[in-house]
């Protein structure tokens, strides 16, 4: 059973679409209305944005991710020439899989969870006006953080690529666990990024007004009388591969790193 989101802002995405329902079904697949339990696989049709929008619809952890790059950002979709015949590849089984981990986090004020949600990439706490918030984080009892800043950006290692690396925050290699915490305009002469391991539980106390951001698909506002707890998720992404692309071969063509340094 094959579901197909796409960015329906880009044209091209529609009329392919179209193109690969006629295909799947002649193929003898199943393509669905709707994604639920039973969706085997989940085709993206756009840029990262497009296959985060789709993490969030799946279900189920076994469903798999096959993002096709349409749109202007791509590290975690496919540049396919021919869409059709990578399809027939992973039928095939003719793939690579790379499970990545999701952060959660919940928003809890008076012992009482208020909203709970999950991302793929990162977590963001923003300001909500035009004032700073005041951060304090805490790890394993420890106050790691209290600084005044526009917010702050908590990352998986997928995300090190994305809102994290804009912030000069490090590239973490996208298979590994664990959570890269990195701030939005601090106000400080010294401030660096730290990474975190993913097996204990992160706490962020704010003061101000503010809102939490998951993946960019959705956000709740927060404020002085709320806590944020952030963890490693119990759910994770299958993203799948036609071509055994190493890592720092995608970086080398998305960002030129160290492309002809020496």
């Amino acid at each position: 059973r094959i579901y197909i989101l796409n960015n329906k802002r880009i044209e091209e995405t529609e009329k392919e679409k179209e193109k690969l329902i006629d295909f799947l079904k002649k193929e003898g697949k199943t393509v669905q209305q709707d994604i639920d339990e039973n969706t085997d696989l989940l085709i993206t049709l756009g840029g990262d944005g497009t296959l985060l929008k789709g993490f969030h619809l799946v279900k189920i952890d076994r469903t798999l991710i096959f993002g096709v790059k349409f749109g202007k950002i791509g590290f975690m979709t496919n540049k396919v020439s021919d869409i059709k015949e990578s399809l027939k590849d992973i039928f095939d089984g003719n793939f690579v899989l790379s499970e990545r981990m999701a952060i959660g986090g919940k928003v809890v004020s008076d012992g009482k969870v208020l909203y709970d949600d999950f991302s793929l990439n990162e977590i963001v706490i923003f300001r909500k006006g035009i004032r700073i918030i005041g951060i304090r984080g805490l790890f394993d009892g420890d106050e790691f953080l209290k600084i005044r800043a526009d917010g702050i950006i908590i990352s998986t290692p997928t995300g090190s690529t994305a809102h994290n690396l804009s912030s000069g925050g490090p590239i973490l290699f996208p298979e590994i666990e664990a959570i890269v915490v990195s701030l939005v305009c601090p106000y400080t002469l010294s401030s660096r990024s730290i990474v975190l391991p993913a097996d204990r539980k992160i706490y962020f106390e704010i003061d101000g007004e503010g809102e939490i951001i998951f993946d960019g698909q959705r956000k709740f506002d927060i404020n002085s009388n709320c806590i944020v707890e952030i963890s490693k998720s119990e759910r994770k992404a299958r993203l799948v591969f036609t071509e055994n692309v190493k890592f720092f071969e995608r970086l080398r063509e998305r960002f030129g790193f160290f492309k002809n340094f020496l």
